[in-house]
């Protein structure tokens, strides 16, 4: 006699979107779906007869560090009134207008209000908001957009994969105006082409990166360009390598939680002057889906600069529900310059650290 064997599968849809303080960061959200045995029945979701206009805002070019608004509407194209029992948004960037338990009677309009809050560091940003109907349905409203500064990098990232460890980028001033580059890298910058000194400031520059002798343990995630544009006065540029993905901060397993945005732009101020910023705290535990399993995840302990000349104060935390928590900190500059380098930050379960730069002026 044959036997059968009937296997049941687990599908995983993953639905990522994107969106960088002084900098806007990514945020990938996932669900878990799993099939039904061969012998079970499940009864049909029915699709909410609402249609969301537009689906997508595209905001185009925004601004580092800007807050855009974007209106979403929400048409019940049905013949009987719908309920809507949540909406979720994606990322702590994204504000929503309360719309849960809102009912939409046939014919008539709700709508949604959002706002996309642009991190500092360039590159695409996308946030979607997740609304969910009584019966079951679920839809979508995208925001989109291009966080740009007026000076831009080509490529946007340092590749250092497959045992490269040096290259050259493209550094140019979008509005086409000359500008200085002060340093790269954490050094004089070295360029190609041009002679600081004796060559007149351009709007475009080619400059080189060197990662040579980098190991795993002081590879740095970010190279900075900074420049003498006061709009514009760091460009973080990714290092693409084997050492800084995956094998990056093997500590967060322990601790259960990392840097949303791993990387702090504290912005610029006066040397000697207090400048405040927030922090993201994002819960972190796969290896359970995470389960809290550490309530005390995020009680912070104390905050500390990791670069000399400039300290960086534990002020307040709100959190965020529970797998999120905004750390407020001072950075003060002893004097000024621009400073590149690491924080740390000790709460119950554990210590991490996050790159951050700062820039402070002399009085």
């Amino acid at each position: 006699m044959k036997t059968r064997l009937t296997s049941c599968f687990t599908r995983h849809l993953s639905m990522l979107s994107v969106v960088m303080l002084g900098s806007i960061s990514l945020v990938a959200v996932a669900q878990t779906v799993t099939a039904p045995a061969a012998n079970q029945q499940q009864a049909p979701r029915v699709p909410a007869p609402v249609a969301i206009v537009p689906p997508v805002v595209e905001l185009g070019p925004v601004e580092p560090g800007s807050t855009n608004p974007a209106k979403f509407t929400l048409i019940n194209n049905g013949k009987s009134p719908v309920r809507v029992i949540d909406a979720t948004p994606n990322c702590k960037c994204t504000a929503i207008s309360d719309i849960k338990g809102k009912v939409i009677e046939p014919g008539a309009m709700l709508e949604l209000s959002a706002s996309l809050a642009a991190p500092r560091i360039p590159g695409p940003k996308e946030a979607v908001v997740f609304i969910r109907f009584e019966g079951g349905a679920m839809m979508q409203a995208k925001i989109s957009g291009d966080v740009r500064f007026p000076i831009l990098c080509t490529p946007p990232y340092v590749d250092a994969l497959k045992e490269v460890t040096s290259g050259t980028v493209k550094v140019r001033s979008l509005d086409g105006k000359p500008f200085s580059i002060t340093r790269a890298g954490g050094k004089d910058p070295v360029f190609v082409g041009f002679t600081p000194g004796t060559d007149a400031p351009r709007a475009e520059y080619e400059i080189r990166w060197d990662l040579t002798g980098r190991t795993c343990e002081t590879m740095p995630l970010w190279w900075f360009v900074w420049t003498d544009r006061a709009e514009c006065p760091v460009l973080p540029l990714r290092v693409r390598d084997e050492c800084t993905g995956s094998k990056a901060d093997m500590g967060r397993f322990q601790r259960f939680w990392i840097v949303k945005e791993s990387l702090v732009v504290a912005g610029s101020g006066h040397n000697g002057t207090a400048t405040e910023t927030e922090i993201e705290l994002e819960h972190y535990n796969p290896p359970k889906k995470g389960a809290i399993e550490r309530p005390d995840w995020c009680d912070v302990k104390a905050v500390r600069s990791l670069i000399p000349g400039v300290e960086v104060k534990f002020v307040s935390k709100r959190d965020v529900g529970k797998d999120a928590a905004m750390v407020k900190v001072a950075v003060t500059a002893a004097q000024g310059g621009a400073f590149e380098g690491e924080l740390e930050i000790e709460t119950a379960t554990g210590t991490g650290r996050v790159p951050f730069t700062y820039f402070a002026t002399t009085w």
